[in-house]
Formats: C-alpha cells, sequence, structure tokens
C-alpha cells in the first residue's frame, strides 16, 4: 500500500525483493533523521540481492511503497542448497549478476552526479544520465521532493536553481518532463 514501509533500518533482512507492480523507494535516514532517496525501483525490477548474497544481517536501507505496490520476496539462500541442480543455480546467478552490474553501474553514475559541488552541476549531471524520449525530453522517474533528496540538496535551493536554469536558457521544464536545451 502507498506510503508503506516495506523494511525498516536495522531490522533483519533474508530475502530479496521484485516488484511485480508499482514503484518503491530505497532511502537512508542518517542520525539526524535526514532522509536520503537512494533509488526507486519500477515494476519489473529487484532490490535487495546486494544485500542478500552478502549475507548482511541488518537493512542499511528502509524501503517504502510509493505507489500501491505488490512484491514477490525471492530468498536467494538456495543458491548454497545443494539439492538444487547445478543448471538452476547457475541460470540464477547469471541473472543475478547481470542485475547487482546494473545496481552497480547505477550507483556509479550516482556518485558521479553527487559528486558535483553545486546543485547546478548536480542537476545537469543528473538530467544527462537519463535517456531522453524520441523528442529529446527527459522524463525525471520521481517528483521534485524526491529529486532533492536524490541530489542531497534543499527542496527550495532546488527550485530556485532550476528556476535560474530556466532563465539562464539551459533547460525547459513542464512538470517532470526537462529539455536540455543547446547553448
Amino acid at each position: 500500500m502507498r506510503g508503506e514501509i516495506i523494511q525498516h533500518i536495522g531490522s533483519e533482512f533474508r530475502c530479496a525483493g521484485f516488484v511485480l507492480e508499482g514503484v518503491i523507494e530505497c532511502s537512508y535516514i542518517d542520525s539526524d533523521f535526514n532522509k536520503y532517496n537512494m533509488n526507486h525501483i519500477a515494476a519489473g525490477n529487484l532490490f535487495g540481492e546486494s544485500v542478500c548474497c552478502a549475507e548482511v544481517d541488518e537493512s542499511p536501507m528502509q524501503i517504502s511503497a510509493v505507489t500501491d505496490c505488490v512484491i514477490m520476496f525471492l530468498d536467494f539462500r538456495v543458491l548454497y542448497d545443494p539439492d538444487l541442480k547445478y543448471e538452476h543455480r547457475m541460470t540464477i546467478a547469471v541473472n543475478l549478476i547481470r542485475t547487482i552490474s546494473a545496481q552497480n553501474f547505477f550507483m556509479n553514475q550516482k556518485v558521479r552526479i553527487l559528486s558535483r559541488k553545486d546543485i547546478r552541476g548536480k542537476i545537469l549531471a543528473c538530467l544527462q544520465s537519463l535517456k531522453p524520449d524520441e523528442n529529446g525530453v527527459i522524463r525525471l522517474p520521481f517528483t521534485k521532493s524526491a529529486l532533492s533528496e536524490f541530489l542531497c540538496v534543499n527542496r527550495s535551493a532546488l527550485s530556485r536553481e532550476l528556476g535560474r536554469m530556466i532563465q539562464d536558457g539551459l533547460i525547459t521544464m513542464n512538470g517532470r518532463n526537462f529539455t536540455l536545451c543547446q547553448k
């Protein structure tokens, strides 16, 4: 259900999840209770696989439902089951490597985005990391509030900088749709 916490930080983490329907958010909450959006995960994608495969006992993240969701939980300890046929374990392992590699690539992009020193640089790096449609329009996968959490910046400061970028002719914006303008 929308807004429901699926996994609390510090709680036992034994199974990865596959989002069948909806969107979830993986976030981190620091000691001052500031929330940092790590990723939004839509239907057809896996979450928590690295934590499960690393056999981490406690969840390092909070997972909550952005929309109403249907999630299938998967216990990857089956990979260590000697009774499971080798070809089944191999198929699961190959698929898991692909998923973990894609997440690793995403996290490397996020580090590149967050390493920018100013908000404008973070916004531009984030927009450039997203694939535009055939008309050159980039659709943000989340709200501006979630974008501010994703970029680790203040929501008001983000809005001010977006306004300046529009005035400077760097971007056009219509809701969650952005276009990078050529300069």
